[in-house]
């Protein structure tokens, strides 16, 4: 596949993981701050991604769930990541507040239904995965979505993710023609725990 593709390997917490990562030259690290997730980042976790990690901090997406703007400002004091991921129900009110306030780079998570039809705007990439059913955590579900149907009607910038793993990655990348995805369940070998085999596993299928 073309090596022009973007990856971003999402709910990462391992300092060590996010520093092979790096050495590989993936192009995004995500780090989720909603303590539900078992790939919550506490303030000391991201203290110390900061020492290690300050001089990538461009490579650094934080990912929201219906945050406050207090509890942005907060993150961005101890690490000041360059783009917020918004992945809960934020409207376009608060998208653009967020945009205005911190002048960073915004994604924003989305269902596919909703992508072909979105009016948002101050939104740098749409993160396209299936909605989560009723019970379900907003993001990380290992849950995939009929590729075959995906439609960019407005041409608009997109992340392809949800379920990605070795085993489907190309096809999912075939039939959406996406050059940036979202990777996080699909390298893991239990929640919340990255596996370095997983990573090199995917990035080798990507590039082959």
């Amino acid at each position: 596949m073309a090596n022009n593709i973007k990856i971003k390997i999402c709910g990462q917490n391992n300092p060590a993981i996010i520093n092979h990562c790096l050495d590989l030259n993936i192009s995004y690290q995500g780090l989720i701050f909603y303590k539900k997730s078992p790939r919550f980042i506490d303030m000391d976790t991201l203290a110390l991604i900061n020492q290690y990690f300050v001089s990538h901090k461009d490579k650094f997406v934080g990912v929201f769930v219906n945050p406050s703007i207090g509890e942005i400002k907060n993150k961005l004091e101890v690490f000041d990541f360059d783009t917020i991921q918004l992945h809960g129900n934020e409207d376009q009110n608060f998208i653009s507040e967020v945009k205005i306030k911190f002048k960073k780079k915004i994604y924003k998570s989305i269902s596919p239904e909703d992508f072909k039809t979105t009016e948002l705007v101050d939104v740098d990439q749409f993160l396209i995965e299936a909605k989560p059913s009723l019970n379900q955590m907003p993001g990380g579900n290992n849950k995939t979505w009929d590729w075959s149907d995906f439609k960019n009607i407005k041409k608009l910038p997109y992340i392809l993710s949800g379920g990605l793993n070795v085993t489907n990655i190309k096809k999912a990348i075939s039939l959406t023609g996406a050059d940036f995805v979202d990777i996080n369940s699909g390298v893991e070998e239990q929640p919340g725990e990255k596996s370095l085999a997983l990573i090199d596993g995917i990035i080798s299928s990507i590039y082959n």
